[in-house]
């Protein structure tokens, strides 16, 4: 009997530590700076997935939220991607308005929703790249 109660402890302990990884985890990616929710959809699939992307100086990282890996499951460089079509609409679920977005990166397609004001922040991301050295001469 104690052995079950010392297995259940580490059971116990084991879902804590899982836990608290995973909310450090989110928490890191929701508080950085240029983060947005965004639902992603690849290629022909049928299934969404939730998550938050985070703008990088070059580069956009989409983190899923049901997961616990450490870094983005996808990553979109500003010279790679294309925004395909954007469609406005107003949300079913929330009553927000959101833009259904197709983009290319390097011939892979992607399917993403996010609010407007993130469809527009993302627009002005990928036109805006920073200054190179060649600029200014």
């Amino acid at each position: 009997m104690d052995w079950v109660l010392g297995a259940a402890g580490l059971l116990v302990v084991a879902l804590a530590l899982v836990a608290v990884l995973y909310f450090t985890r989110m928490r890191s990616i929701i508080s950085r700076v240029g983060s947005f929710e965004c639902a992603l959809r690849v290629g022909a699939s049928r299934s969404w997935s939730n998550g938050y992307a985070t703008y990088g100086k070059d580069r956009v990282d989409w983190f899923p939220v049901a997961s616990l890996r450490l870094g983005p499951r996808y990553t979109w460089r500003r010279g790679a991607v294309e925004v395909v079509t954007a469609t406005p609409r107003r949300s079913a679920e929330t009553g927000r308005d959101v833009v259904d977005v197709a983009i290319t990166d390097s011939g892979r397609d992607f399917e993403l929703v996010v609010l407007e004001e993130a469809y527009f922040a993302l627009l002005s991301w990928l036109e805006g790249a920073p200054p190179t050295p060649a600029s200014f001469q």
